[in-house]
């Protein structure tokens, strides 16, 4: 009885440790993955925004001169250009912020100018000069870039179409969408949400005051819309837990606020700065002197599916990928876990590549990456990069 029983556990003790090895193999630490060099594109890019359709690169950059311009231009995706376009129609324009939709349309958001009325003449009696005194005409007065202005600018590089709407705001970003255009605007008073539907735009959607600050937007396309970014203030039902909080908001297609989240960090200083419309979301948390980038992926319930942080300088930028992974560019302090072959110089920052379940499945950096301000990925083309040097990079082809 007693050597079957020592023969029964001695089966237990085996069976438990091969299934404690089945269950370490299943969960093993993904293998390190080896950086690779970005691909350089462009050198000495003068754009302020870029965005890519399937056929093409499009930057913009503004003009200012006799009048303010918006120079457009398109490049293959070699580097060269396809077309040039100055959108000029003899009173100021400035782009602030642009986006392209699905048929290759690019759409810019800024301010425009009104032509001032002309003044009524009075008649000249001639007035004495006894001195000869020459009199100059005055120089008009610019007028006043008092319009909220959206441009359509299809992929041969034609102006289709212009609409204005009398608000004197500075739009910071735009997202469209097969149903409309979303835009987050500010004004003296704070920021807002403005929808471009049908021709026509919406009345403005205040969202809280000069404490909140909304960095990114994405529409999808039943026209709901989710702003991103950082709040010092009880907003939407919702109360302050650090001394700033990341915060998430979802906006019906009504034009009504349906949901607020914030992060519960206390004593933190948390601010989503990037987004895409799968909801991928990136920003930076301080606490204490300790600074990361939050990498999180939510539903559209503003539930997370998967979250990462890493050691960074903070600033943090999202981009979509291929077959549901997703991209972030930051600056990194400390040595990243799992990547070998990084050399990094000050200032330089690392694209990392994340598969739909948060596993790091690759590395990309350049000596030449250094401060990007778009990030933006394309399936024509894979990701590319503009830096605030001008140089545009790309991803190497796999």
């Amino acid at each position: 009885m007693i050597a079957r029983k020592n023969s029964h556990n001695k089966f237990v003790i085996l069976l438990a440790i091969a299934m404690m090895a089945t269950l370490t193999d299943a969960h093993a630490a993904p293998k390190n993955i080896s950086a690779k060099s970005l691909v350089p594109l462009m050198q000495d890019v003068k754009a302020e925004g870029l965005n890519v359709s399937k056929k093409a690169i499009l930057t913009y950059e503004n003009l200012f001169g006799l009048t303010a311009d918006i120079k457009v231009r398109a490049f293959d995706f070699a580097g060269t250009e396809l077309w040039s376009k100055t959108i000029d129609s003899g009173l100021d324009e400035v782009a602030t912020a642009s986006a392209v939709d699905a048929e290759g349309t690019l759409w810019l958001a800024g301010n425009s100018a009104v032509a001032a009325l002309p003044e009524s003449a009075t008649a000249d009696l001639g007035a004495l000069n006894p001195d000869g005194v020459e009199v100059e005409n005055p120089k008009p007065v610019r007028a006043d870039m008092n319009n909220l202005t959206i441009w359509q600018i299809n992929s041969y590089g034609e102006l289709v179409n212009q609409s204005s709407t009398p608000n004197v705001a500075l739009v910071d970003a735009i997202s469209v969408s097969a149903t409309g255009i979303s835009l987050i605007a500010s004004n003296e008073n704070g920021q807002f949400l403005t929808t471009f539907t049908a021709g026509k735009f919406s009345s403005d959607l205040k969202i809280g005051t000069l404490k909140t600050k909304l960095n990114s937007i994405a529409r999808s396309p039943d026209g709901t819309t989710y702003l991103f970014g950082a709040s010092s203030e009880n907003l939407g039902g919702t109360k302050l837990v650090g001394r700033v909080d990341g915060i998430l908001i979802k906006v019906a297609k009504t034009g009504t606020i349906s949901s607020v989240v914030r992060s519960s960090a206390p004593k933190a200083i948390r601010n989503w700065q990037s987004a895409t419309s799968s909801l991928f979301v990136t920003g930076s948390v301080r606490s204490g002197s300790t600074i990361e980038s939050a990498l999180t992926k939510f539903n559209s319930s503003f539930k997370p599916t998967w979250t990462t942080r890493i050691a960074s300088t903070g600033a943090t930028l999202a981009a979509s990928g291929p077959n549901a992974s997703v991209y972030a560019v930051l600056e990194p302090t400390s040595a990243l876990k799992g990547v070998t072959g990084l050399k990094l110089i000050k200032g330089q920052s690392v694209v990392l590549q994340f598969d739909s379940k948060g596993l790091l499945i690759s590395a990309f950096t350049s000596a030449d990456l250094i401060s990007p301000v778009v990030f933006t990925y394309s399936s024509a083309t894979g990701l590319v990069i503009l830096t605030s040097g001008g140089k545009i990079l790309k991803i190497p082809s796999i």
